[in-house]
């Protein structure tokens, strides 16, 4: 008497994933190819610039905040003082 096949394990799904594989006939995906025409030449052009003068955007500068800061002679804390803080 011969045992069914065990699919669960390892050994099992891997010989069920070989049969059909044999099975299966193989396709081969067609790969679309894509055609590119050349560039049309027209022909060579000597342009001469006739400009007398060229405009150019002028850069805008930043415009820098200044921050007055004012110097005390002694810090406005003295060794000792309590500070109230909540949390």
């Amino acid at each position: 008497m011969e045992r069914r096949p065990d699919e669960l394990s390892f050994e099992g799904a891997w010989s069920k994933q070989v049969a059909e594989e044999k099975e299966a006939p193989k396709q081969k995906e067609a790969k679309e190819v894509k055609v590119h025409e050349g560039p049309a030449f027209r022909g060579q052009r000597d342009i001469v610039e006739q400009r007398s003068e060229i405009r150019m955007a002028t850069k805008q500068k930043p415009v820098i905040e200044s921050k007055k800061v004012d110097v005390v002679a002694e810090a406005s804390s003295k060794e000792g003082d309590d500070f109230d803080v909540e949390w």
